[in-house]
C-alpha cells in the first residue's frame, strides 16, 4: 500500500482536520513525504469519477464530497434529522452568536430552550455560563458541518456604514 492510501484512509476515519504534523507523526512518514502524498491524492481525487476531494480547514487536512454532488448524498448523511425550528435557532446563533441564551429565547420562545439543549448535545454549539444565563456560540464541529471557516463568515457585510 502507498503513502496516499494511508493517508487517504487516516483521512476518512478522523472526525476533524488533520495537521501535516500529526499525519507524519502517526504514519512514521516525514512532512515532506506526506506533503508529497496529499499532492498525489488531491491529483486523483481530481478525477470526475471521484466523488471526494481534500480539502485544507483549520490548519489541517479533510476530505469531503466535492460540491456538485453534495446535494445529491446530503439526504444519507448526519444531521438530516435536525426539525427547521431547530434549524432556525441554530441560525440565530450563527448569525448573531456568541449571543446570550436569554436573547435567543426572546427572539425564539421558549422552545428554543429545547432547541439549545439538542443543539449542544450534536455538537454545534457551545454554552458557557454568563451570570444567570448563558452566551451560546457555534463550535468547530458546526464550521466543519457548514463548511465554514471562521464564525465571521458567518456575518453579512455592514450595509449601514456610508463611504466616502
Amino acid at each position: 500500500m502507498n503513502a496516499s492510501a494511508w493517508i487517504e484512509a487516516a483521512l476518512f476515519v478522523s472526525d476533524g482536520p488533520i495537521s501535516l504534523h500529526r499525519l507524519a507523526q502517526a504514519l512514521g512518514m516525514s512532512e515532506t513525504e506526506v506533503g508529497t502524498a496529499l499532492n498525489q491524492l488531491a491529483e486523483a481525487l481530481e478525477s470526475p469519477e471521484r466523488g471526494l476531494e481534500l480539502a485544507q480547514e483549520s490548519g489541517g487536512y479533510v476530505l469531503r464530497v466535492k460540491p456538485d454532488i453534495a446535494d445529491l448524498v446530503r439526504p444519507l448523511a448526519p444531521h438530516q434529522d435536525i426539525p427547521e425550528p431547530v434549524l432556525r435557532t441554530l441560525a440565530v446563533v450563527a448569525f448573531q452568536g456568541p449571543i446570550l441564551q436569554s436573547e435567543v429565547i426572546r427572539l425564539r420562545g421558549q422552545r428554543a430552550y429545547g432547541h439549545v439543549r439538542e443543539l449542544i448535545e450534536r455538537g454545534f454549539l457551545d454554552a458557557a455560563d454568563e451570570g444567570p444565563t448563558k452566551r451560546l456560540s457555534v463550535t468547530d464541529t458546526f464550521l466543519r458541518y457548514f463548511r465554514v471557516n471562521s464564525p465571521d463568515e458567518l456575518r453579512a457585510p455592514d450595509t449601514t456604514s456610508t463611504g466616502p
